[in-house]
């Protein structure tokens, strides 16, 4: 089987679940296979924990997101670009990708964060070889694909100020598997640190993926955290939200609109 085909297979099961999970109720077997996160347990014990709904995608928007008072109440996604080159001996090609996507977000109050994103993927791949007629043989990258995410969150009412949203990850095809880098959020001064988390215990096989997610730490005090997948084979979009609830309402908006931009990409993601 060629390496493009491999790809398309994945890109479409892929796509086939979130349709499938966004268009209705999670079954019980798949909301048995929810594996919690470890989370910092002072913010689980201080926490609420808000359960993310979404609507179908709409042409040229991205997910419709809502959780608690927060809901993404306009949005905008630009057209997918990619570039390809070759490498020494053209053996192998590396393309880069870019998706851009813009939202505003509303909470409780009346002030709302405006963000603008861009979703960077490069990757390195081995050009399929014919081995015979009409036979492609393809490998995938050993390296694995780098996957940047930058964006600007800016938040109005009382006190503007805009910040930025850096997460760098090299996963795997379908975003199956990754590895988060140095990764944060920041408005030049303060800085928020964003942390990977993935569930506990021993996989019971291939299928059996682990929950993943994020935290975001203040000077140390676990303040927010994310579950973007509940693990298991059709846990994309059992989406699960930590919100601190002593944190001022336009911390608490910023980290919602943070975290709306990582539950989007990892859709991106998974739809490739």
């Amino acid at each position: 089987m060629s390496g493009p085909m491999l790809r398309w297979i994945m890109r479409t099961a892929a796509l086939l679940i979130v349709a499938t999970l966004a268009g209705g109720e999670v079954a019980p077997a798949v909301a048995a296979s929810s594996k919690s996160l470890p989370i910092d347990e002072d913010l689980r014990v201080n926490a609420d924990v808000l359960k993310v709904s979404m609507h179908v995608q709409k042409p040229n928007r991205i997910w419709d997101f809502r959780f608690g008072e927060y809901v993404v109440v306009s949005s905008k996604s630009g057209v997918t670009e990619t570039t390809t080159t070759d490498k020494p001996l053209g053996l192998v090609e590396h393309s880069r990708t870019q998706q851009k996507f813009s939202f505003v977000m509303q909470g409780a109050g009346p002030a709302t964060a405006k963000v603008k994103a861009a979703q960077n993927v490069e990757v390195d791949a081995f050009r399929d070889v014919e081995v015979s007629p009409g036979v492609h043989v393809g490998v995938e990258p050993s390296s694995g694909v780098m996957d940047n995410l930058v964006a600007s969150i800016a938040i109005d009412g009382e006190a503007p100020r805009q910040w930025t949203l850096l997460l760098n990850v090299n996963r795997s095809v379908a975003g199956i598997a990754e590895q988060a880098g140095a990764s944060w959020l920041t408005d030049g001064a303060r800085e928020i640190l964003i942390t990977p988390l993935t569930s506990e215990g021993p996989s019971r096989s291939v299928f059996d993926l682990p929950g993943r997610g994020y935290e975001f730490s203040d000077e140390g005090k676990a303040i927010g955290a994310v579950q973007y997948s509940a693990g298991g084979v059709l846990g994309l979009n059992k989406n699960v939200v930590y919100l601190r609830r002593d944190v001022e309402p336009q911390r608490k908006l910023l980290l919602a609109a943070a975290m709306t931009v990582i539950m989007q990409v990892k859709l991106n993601a998974a739809a490739e």
